[in-house]
């Protein structure tokens, strides 16, 4: 004969599952995983594009940055597929959890059109983690978590991209009168202050004119590009300076005046 549970032993066993279920979902393990291997995954990758990503608070010196800080908080499930049972490790979701927090600052740093991410340090719950080779994780029973905090910068100059040069004092930046173009040329030029840095505008010899912008090689590939044409031009602005001169030996017209200077691919263009 099978015996009925008491009411006493029922409340019991209730009080056992949710302490026992209050102890797993209070799993909080740490882990600093390396950002290099996170980032050469393919996912990863792909998020990030050719937007620049600087990690650690001491990256975003030497940039012009938007105001505030932004905080992308990324998280994973560890059941990806319960009626098969199968379960990532927490490395597995740490990583999931990581692209995830990078998806969301990188579509941030886009809408508020960016030059680049520096800084980004790790955020749990404000438990602030300032690494530039690690990041770090926090996995539960059920899920992964990591916050990445970062700051927007308007300008980024990466390590071997030419300086700007100093201002002239020639013109005001949006004087667009002052530009030794068409009115055509000047029209474009208008739109170019427009458009995200780094950027940088050249005029040709012959009123022509050509730019480039978010492109932290702005100024070296227009200035190749017109060596390539075999044509004379000269930078007018950089960014938010105008570093055109009246006297024509002063003016730079050769990417080999700049500071320093890289290659550049000729697919690159805009105009």
């Amino acid at each position: 004969m099978t015996r009925s549970a008491s009411p006493f032993s029922l409340v019991l066993a209730g009080a056992l599952a949710l302490a026992m279920a209050g102890s797993a979902q209070a799993r909080n393990d740490s882990f600093m995983n390396p950002i290099a291997a996170a980032m050469a995954k393919k996912e990863a990758r792909e998020i990030a594009g050719d937007l620049p990503l600087l990690w650690g608070s001491a990256s975003a010196a030497g940039s012009e940055l938007m105001p505030g800080t932004i905080d992308a908080e990324g998280e994973a499930s560890v059941i990806i597929d319960p009626r098969a049972r199968v379960h990532l490790t927490d490395a597995e979701t740490c990583q999931k959890a990581f692209e995830d927090a990078l998806f969301k600052l990188a579509t941030r740093a886009r809408a508020s059109r960016a030059a680049a991410v520096v800084g980004i340090v790790s955020n749990f719950k404000g438990q602030r983690v300032d690494d530039a080779k690690a990041y770090d994780c926090h996995a539960g029973s059920s899920k992964s978590y990591v916050t990445l905090q970062a700051r927007l910068a308007l300008t980024f100059v990466p390590p071997g991209a030419p300086a700007l040069p100093p201002a002239t004092g020639f013109a005001p930046l949006d004087d667009i009168t002052a530009v030794p173009i068409s009115a055509a040329g000047q029209e474009r030029y208008a739109h170019f202050l427009t458009l995200p840095k780094p950027r940088a505008f050249v005029v040709y010899e012959d009123g022509n004119w050509r730019f480039y912008s978010r492109d932290p090689e702005a100024m070296t590939k227009a200035l190749d590009y017109c060596a390539r044409q075999g044509k004379r031009c000269w930078l007018y602005a950089a960014d938010d300076r105008v570093v055109w001169n009246s006297d024509v030996d002063k003016r730079i017209g050769a990417a080999s005046q700049l500071n320093r200077g890289t290659p550049v691919d000729p697919k690159d263009e805009h105009q």
